[in-house]
């Protein structure tokens, strides 16, 4: 339900899910299932356009799970995060989950793209692992953190170079220590 999924098959703390739907009684039962599952903070990449169709979808979030435990991170659909947000608060965020031992889900609308290269990030930045193994852990997850390099053409950009983009983030959150 909501493809809800840990980043890899060995993964305890950082997961990852779709978005509620945007009814409040949706939100609600999105965060129920949530609470069932034992996460406890939420990383919601939402930018303000797609946040715009929910009441106030933060807010009800601070208000279940608390202030210091919702990480707003913004990024626009079809592109990877900026390095600044990615190393400066996401992965933060995520490390202190996991220093707290408590569960967090990661979550765009989809909860393919922007999470799984988000969920990648986490692999190579808290887990240790190599760009090419985080990336396939996520894949096996059913997300894909390639999509930004498969609708770049769409969006007048080459893949390649979307690919290289994420590439290079993904050895920038090797080399930052959270």
């Amino acid at each position: 339900m909501y493809k809800f999924a840990a980043a890899s098959e060995d993964e305890s703390i950082v997961f990852g899910a779709a978005r509620p739907g945007y009814r409040n009684i949706q939100v609600d039962r999105w965060i129920e299932f949530m609470q069932k599952q034992n996460i406890e903070r939420v990383c919601c990449l939402l930018p303000q356009t797609q946040l715009a169709r929910y009441a106030d979808l933060l807010g009800t979030y601070r208000n279940v799970f608390g202030l210091d435990r919702v990480c707003w991170a913004p990024i626009e659909d079809f592109q990877l995060s900026d390095r600044q947000t990615l190393i400066e608060e996401i992965l933060p965020f995520l490390a202190f989950a996991n220093q707290q031992n408590e569960k967090v889900v990661v979550h765009c609308s989809g909860g393919i793209g922007r999470t799984g290269h988000i969920l990648a990030a986490w692999l190579v930045s808290g887990r240790g692992l190599s760009n090419q193994d985080a990336i396939a852990a996520v894949r096996r997850t059913g997300r894909n953190p390639y999509e930004a390099a498969i609708v770049a053409p769409l969006k007048g950009r080459n893949p390649w170079k979307v690919a290289a983009e994420l590439n290079a983030l993904l050895n920038d959150c090797r080399d930052t220590k959270n």
